[in-house]
């Protein structure tokens, strides 16, 4: 059901793109990219990781109780991101060579308390294996984003309007989510700060390691959003953004979707000893599923894109060609990652996470030195494949020793 949904919410993107791609240039979407980067930094962060733990109590009053917390902490968050981009816009945008940056730091923290909210409340649906709900909610995501980053490029917003486009899409799918799960909620817990504390000091290791590895995972992903920007110039950064939602917005969803169904089924495969079993099977199975469409997309990705987005866009091709060997590594590894929360594995996804992003920093500079922006993406490419690969060989190790 989640696969489903996801593969129809990234078609209602995936069929606006070439009018988008038509209304905005590659420098728009390349401070867009900036934008979403910064993000994607702050909300990894917004609720300290709690919400990971929310399927994981027993009890549903134990489980309300950590999801209130969540709750607050991102609230918290997105009210300290509104003073970050008071006093702070104008140094980020000339530390990182980006001069529309200001324009649209404003819609962050409105972006930080819908994501937050959404993800929290997503973590409660997966608690009662609610995907009905996760899979309208993920179609009314994609159809908000779509239809105003549409209307926002017809009236020339810009940058703008990709970013207000990506809030109120957050936003909406909060606002779903909260209209099936909240009702449920209220039949099982109350306001309790003392069962709160109790329990932020049991899953404490979730803001002890996770946020650093979430975080550091979080920066390798976005990392050429920043440094392509910096090292080079925003158009470029805009090409790779496009080629990333090409490939990597639909790898993200089918591994997001993968891996929170497997993340609902962890607590009774640790206790049956067959975690490591289904990590394999599920790793296995993406490498076989993935192999073959990939190689298609390499062989045609710069043609294809060029005639679908227009022909500004060829460079954003050429990237995709390469950079979708290195996702199906990512896809994989992000489907099973979960796996290490499930085994109280945290030190060791922070790991592997602060080695990947030192990898794909060597990589981009790599390509800085050499002056060509392709040379970076295929090292870039490179690094996803054998890193992410490497990595997931680790996670099952991981749950086969516990």
């Amino acid at each position: 059901k989640l696969a489903s949904a996801n593969v129809l919410g990234q078609a209602i993107l995936f069929a606006v793109m070439p009018l988008v791609t038509r209304l905005y240039t590659p420098a728009d979407f390349g401070v867009f990219a900036v934008f979403a980067a910064i993000f994607s930094l702050v909300l990894v962060g917004s609720s300290l990781r709690y919400e990971l733990a929310v399927p994981l109590p027993r009890s549903d009053g134990n489980a309300f109780s950590v999801l209130l917390l969540a709750f607050w902490v991102n609230v918290a968050v997105a009210a300290a991101s509104l003073l970050g981009v008071l006093f702070l816009s104008g140094t980020l945008s000339r530390a990182l060579n980006a001069p529309g940056l200001p324009s649209v730091l404003w819609i962050l923290p409105l972006s930080i308390l819908g994501a937050g909210s959404n993800r929290a409340l997503r973590y409660w649906a997966i608690r009662h294996h609610d995907f009905n709900i996760l899979a309208k909610t993920q179609i009314t995501q994609s159809s908000a984003n779509a239809a105003f980053q549409v209307c926002s490029g017809v009236v020339g917003l810009g940058g703008v309007g990709l970013a207000i486009g990506h809030a109120l899409g957050l936003t909406a799918g909060a606002y779903r989510l909260a209209q099936d799960v909240l009702p449920r909620i209220r039949t099982v817990g109350y306001w309790q700060p003392l069962r709160m504390k109790s329990l932020a000091r049991r899953y404490g290791r979730f803001p002890k390691f996770d946020v650093a590895a979430a975080f550091i995972d979080t920066l390798s992903v976005q990392l050429p959003n920043l440094l392509l920007t910096l090292l080079f110039n925003p158009a470029v950064a805009g090409a790779y953004l496009l080629a990333d939602r090409i490939l990597g917005t639909p790898t993200s969803l089918v591994s997001q979707s993968v891996g929170q169904v497997l993340y609902a089924k962890s607590r009774e495969a640790v206790e049956e000893k067959r975690m490591a079993a289904l990590a394999t099977n599920v790793s296995v199975g993406l490498l076989a599923l993935s192999f073959v469409p990939a190689l298609a997309l390499f062989l045609i990705s710069e043609p294809l894109v060029a005639f679908i987005f227009g022909e500004a866009w060829r460079q954003a091709g050429n990237f995709a060609g390469w950079l979708v060997l290195g996702l199906v590594g990512q896809l994989i590894f992000s489907s099973v990652s979960l796996t290490l929360m499930a085994t109280n594995a945290q030190n060791i996804n922070l790991i592997l996470h602060v080695v990947m992003l030192v990898a794909k920093g060597a990589s981009l500079f790599y390509g800085y030195a050499a002056g060509s922006p392709l040379s970076a993406i295929i090292a870039l490419a490179a690094v996803n494949l054998l890193g992410y690969l490497g990595a997931t060989g680790v996670i099952i190790w991981q749950a086969r020793l516990h």
